[in-house]
């Protein structure tokens, strides 16, 4: 999904992908997904320290992850 948004946005750009109310579903293929920006409004978004841990790298955090799960095993 990161390198369709980035063929289609910049990369400072927020999209997003929207999961409607089960009700308000469309649903023609089994693979499509969708990425959504407003035309003219932002989109509000979190905190970055709701989604991770702020300059942590993917591989820095699977070593931290596993160390705490070695720890309580």
């Amino acid at each position: 999904m990161c390198f369709v948004k980035d063929l289609f946005w910049d990369e400072e750009e927020c999209v997003m992908q929207l999961h409607p109310p089960h009700s308000t579903y469309v649903n023609n293929s089994r693979y499509c997904l969708h990425l959504w920006r407003p035309t003219y409004r932002d989109i509000p978004m979190p905190s970055p320290s709701f989604v991770g841990v702020i300059g942590l790298s993917p591989s820095d955090a699977a070593t931290l992850f596993a160390e705490r799960d070695s720890m309580t095993a």
